[in-house]
């Protein structure tokens, strides 16, 4: 007979030793770590933000916009959900999408497992410039 679980229908630790512990008064907040790795004023790009964003269990990213600069987003692994502006859709681990200028967005980590985001930026053009 085949046993088989997975990973996202096990319900985690939350003794007092566990994350869990710690973040389940956060549920819902902020609780992420983000890597700016490449960025206009620390490297040779020119227009390019290259980032890595970690967002833990229960939480989420500080929801924001940008009017001058669209945005694309891969999920390297976990799974989440995502706000666009009126729009809330799952995401999950080999997503890609795009988030045009002045949206308002924000990542929701709905799994148990880190949300995993690689996110690149880049400045629009405007027009006559």
């Amino acid at each position: 007979m085949a046993y088989i679980v997975n990973i996202n229908e096990v319900a985690p630790d939350t003794c007092e030793r566990s994350f869990r512990y710690f973040a389940k008064a956060r549920k819902g907040e902020t609780l992420r770590d983000t890597y700016w790795l490449i960025d206009p004023e620390t490297s040779p790009s020119k227009v390019l933000k290259l980032g890595y964003t970690i967002v833990y269990p229960d939480g989420k990213t500080t929801g924001h916009a940008h009017p001058d600069e669209e945005e694309v987003y891969f999920v390297l692994s976990g799974r989440g959900e995502m706000v666009i502006g009126d729009e809330r859709f799952p995401i999950q681990e080999g997503d890609a999408f795009y988030v045009e200028p002045g949206k308002y967005h924000v990542t929701y980590n709905t799994g148990i497992l880190p949300l995993v985001i690689l996110w690149v930026t880049g400045k629009v053009k405007q027009e006559g410039a």
